[in-house]
């Protein structure tokens, strides 16, 4: 069997199993039977075809793929990187899908890193190729930037706090002392007489 299609470049399946891209030149062999042909290419409508090679002693096919689809190529400097279309996840970077034909807002996102837009018109069986070079974020707001251990303030010292600790202390005893050495009262526990023969 030989095969030729348009465009080249497709992938050529024989009873499940890739055998080639498109075109064929030299003959593949294959059992006497019928066998399923499928060639595929992103982009374009699968083509199917189910072929007999009973009582045929050379099979040639010639296969015109319709295009259905934009195909879009997105690689990053930045690999594993998130893409999306119209805000709809497809897939991570290096990345080869389809999209539908039309305007189409491009996303391509990675953690620490500045987000990449960009507006591109799908074509049927057209590639549409970005090559996003992703910028890293500030370091004052990059999370993948372990940030320095600020100086404690001077509040913060230890030294600080034993020495308010410290005064916290002697205030507390000399409260306590100034208890203890209040005088108790001049009559508390004395001997009280009274002289009634002078009472009137």
């Amino acid at each position: 069997m030989t095969l030729t299609c348009s465009p080249a470049g497709a992938d050529v399946f024989i009873d499940g199993e890739l055998v080639s891209k498109a075109p064929i030149e030299l003959p593949v062999p294959v059992a006497v039977g019928s066998h399923t042909v499928k060639v595929v290419k992103l982009g374009y409508a699968p083509f199917i075809d189910v072929i007999s090679t009973k009582g045929r002693r050379a099979i040639k096919l010639e296969v015109e793929l319709v295009p259905v689809s934009g195909v879009l190529h997105v690689d990053s400097t930045v690999p594993g990187s998130r893409v999306l279309v119209d805000g709809r996840f497809v897939g991570v970077t290096p990345l080869d899908v389809e999209f539908d034909v039309g305007a189409r807002a491009i996303q391509v996102e990675k953690g620490c890193y500045k987000e990449f837009f960009k507006n591109v018109l799908a074509v049927a069986g057209k590639e549409a190729a970005l090559e996003v070079q992703l910028e890293a974020l500030p370091d004052g707001v990059n999370p993948c930037i372990a940030k320095p251990a600020e100086a404690p303030k001077w509040y913060q010292k230890r030294w600080v706090w034993g020495v308010v600790a410290g005064a916290a202390v002697v205030a507390a005893g000399a409260v306590t002392a100034g208890i203890l050495a209040r005088p108790s009262d001049p009559l508390a526990g004395a001997d009280v007489r009274y002289d009634l023969s002078t009472a009137h």
